[in-house]
């Protein structure tokens, strides 16, 4: 048994337990309010539970989405009521011992209840009122991605190519949680920067090419001088229809750069691009730094390494700076396949930032950072933290962004 099973086995029925314990049982409502709000209750978290099911059905994210976005967002609510709850539990259990231990009395003259369970009453309500509130604003964050400015100096950097702006798409997640309306606001906030060249790292969609193809359409409005370039996240695999998206992006006039690179020209001087298919992409579309470097050799006449010119990779992961991400980082100081190649820049997203606090600490342990600038393996990474949102369009201390990467020629 996988521990995602594993986990909601035992999780789901601990939660329900814990939920419906805590607000029909703990604070000693009056009949019959318990037997009212306990249903309820279980019901409601079943739902949540259910809508990460119904969000990898085939069912058409369009037809289900005022279902499945509800119900999503109830998992991030979830998240933040477990956390206070378990506080509250914590509280009630120690006082309920302190009580026993002094031989304290078993009641007051308030309604007959006791100092605790007062507490557990009104600690309650204060933990369901702000998981509210923390939910409701993480919803209305997530759907105002910023363009945020950042600045990259370089020797490598040609004078002709002294200023110039590359905006960074990554991890719009469009399907289940986030519609087109949400694309459409991305693609005109993205051309409004005015960018030279426009970068899509991966996990653009989270369902099927029939499902989700029309909502995806937007993508082709995107403008930029230098065009659009695309590479796959591990969420176009999940689909298990990752050529087929392949494919699709094309026809809308995106490049999409499977394991292969184009070079920028202005001025007189140029820069190269690489890109590769994210770390769980298989044959034919397996990450290979390697052989993106030298398609590009054969097709221009340049050196492999790319010696003496600047040069820029596109890949979903950060972790991805060191050889083709295939195992887990151990030294980010350790020069990496990328850097032997002679990659300066490389632009990546995957970790949403978070996305939802606290698990900030969880993707730390997969990934070698969270989000910025920051040089890994021998390569300076910009790690976005995505525009849109997995799983719950909700977003707490991850706000959504859109890069802005300027490049300067370093004296």
């Amino acid at each position: 048994m996988g521990y995602i099973s594993m986990m909601m086995t035992i999780g789901l029925p601990a939660c329900v337990v814990l939920y419906v314990y805590s607000f029909a049982f703990a604070p000693r409502w009056r009949r019959p309010v318990p037997r009212i709000v306990a249903p309820v209750v279980a019901v409601l978290m079943v739902a949540c539970f259910a809508s990460i099911r119904i969000s990898r059905t085939s069912l058409s994210p369009d037809t289900w989405r005022l279902v499945t976005v509800p119900l999503l967002c109830g998992l991030a609510l979830l998240l933040y009521l477990t956390m206070g709850l378990l506080v509250v539990r914590v509280v009630s259990l120690v006082w309920r011992v302190a009580d026993r231990v002094r031989g304290a009395a078993a009641s007051s003259s308030l309604r007959g209840l006791t100092p605790r369970v007062r507490f557990v009453r009104w600690a309650t309500c204060l933990v369901l009122a702000g998981a509210v509130g923390v939910t409701s604003y993480g919803v209305v964050r997530a759907h105002h991605p910023v363009v945020t400015p950042l600045t990259f100096a370089n020797a490598q950097v040609p004078a002709a190519f002294d200023g110039y702006r590359i905006a960074l798409l990554s991890d719009l997640h469009i399907g289940p949680g986030l519609g087109p309306g949400f694309l459409r606001q991305v693609v005109d906030e993205t051309n409004a920067a005015r960018p030279d060249l426009i970068v899509i790292a991966g996990d653009l969609v989270d369902g099927e090419v029939p499902d989700l193809g029309p909502d995806m359409a937007a993508l082709r409005d995107l403008s930029a001088p230098d065009g659009v370039l695309v590479t796959t996240g591990n969420h176009e695999f999940y689909t298990g229809e990752a050529p087929q998206w392949v494919q699709y992006f094309r026809s809308l006039g995106l490049n999409v750069l499977d394991n292969n690179g184009v070079v920028i020209s202005r001025g007189g001087a140029s820069i190269d691009v690489l890109g590769i298919n994210d770390r769980t992409g298989r044959a034919p579309l397996n990450p290979d730094v390697q052989l993106a470097a030298q398609r590009l050799a054969e097709a221009t006449g340049e050196p492999v390494d790319g010696a003496g010119r600047f040069r820029i990779l596109i890949a979903h992961e950060p972790l991805q700076a060191q050889d083709n991400g295939n195992r887990h980082y151990v030294d980010v100081s350790e020069p990496g396949l990328p850097a032997r190649l002679g990659v300066d820049l490389m632009l990546s997203g995957h970790t949403h930032g978070g996305q939802l606090w606290p698990v900030h600490y969880l993707v730390t342990e997969q990934q070698p950072v969270l989000d910025g600038v920051h040089v890994i393996s021998g390569v300076t990474v910009v790690t976005s933290r995505g525009a849109g949102a997995w799983g719950p369009p909700v977003r707490i201390d991850a706000p959504p962004q859109i890069p802005l990467i300027t490049l300067q020629q370093a004296s």
